[in-house]
């Protein structure tokens, strides 16, 4: 069995101007630096190791896992997989949320759509990728596909290496499609938190859920760093 821990990288200057990232590359600010750093050290406090890191290769996930680390004081190589990338929004990449809600859903903020349960999340990616006149843009099950592929890939190579914990680092859309995609029940939300840890099982081919969207860890090391 491997226990699979991904994370949802920290906060961004594009997070925070609720801009559509995407595919695109943005790095973290310094409140996600120290949101990645303090998951560090919740998971050092907690005792958990992982035999393996593996990171989505946007440069916000990369330095995630690298903070990570440092808050962990651990040494370790970060691999990278584009399949961990969050989705790909096509045209929209990089414009202001508000706006392409408007022009896409008719509403100013499409997470309110979500939020109040009118629209599901596996329906916002699709919404998306038919307006996209460039065909960029992933649906719902080009994203799980993609994303499923990834994670199949790590596992088998931390069998074959006979590890059993494995950390991922990822983005917040994503890896909630591909989680709900699983059997998560995290109902009307858009994305995951910043820095927040979700724990799945793999055994015998199959993914099972533990836990979602846990903050508890980043949480701890804020206090513990930064409370005196």
């Amino acid at each position: 069995m491997i226990n699979l821990y991904l994370v949802r990288h920290g906060e961004t200057a594009g997070n925070v101007r609720q801009l559509i990232q995407g595919v695109t590359n943005s790095r973290l600010d310094a409140h996600g630096r120290k949101q990645a750093f303090a998951l560090g050290l919740g998971l050092k406090a907690s005792g958990l190791k992982f035999d393996r890191v593996v990171s989505s290769d946007l440069i916000r996930a990369q330095e995630t896992a690298q903070q990570i680390l440092l808050g962990m004081d651990e040494k370790q190589p970060i691999e990278t997989n584009s399949g961990l990338r969050e989705e790909n929004d096509g045209i929209f990449e990089g414009r202001e949320l508000k706006d392409v809600s408007q022009e896409v859903f008719g509403v100013p903020d499409y997470h309110q759509l979500v939020t109040s349960g009118k629209v599901p999340l596996e329906a916002i990616p699709d919404r998306l990728h038919a307006a996209d006149v460039t065909d960029q843009a992933e649906s719902t099950q080009q994203i799980v596909s993609r994303y499923d592929l990834a994670l199949r890939r790590i596992v088998a190579a931390a069998e074959a290496a006979h590890e059993t914990s494995v950390l991922g680092v990822s983005h917040g859309t994503a890896s909630l499609l591909w989680l709900l995609a699983h059997g998560a029940d995290l109902p009307n939300r858009t994305e995951l938190t910043n820095a927040s840890v979700s724990k799945v099982r793999y055994q015998n081919g199959r993914f099972k859920v533990d836990w979602l969207d846990n903050t508890t860890f980043r949480d701890q090391g804020l206090q513990e760093a930064w409370s005196q």
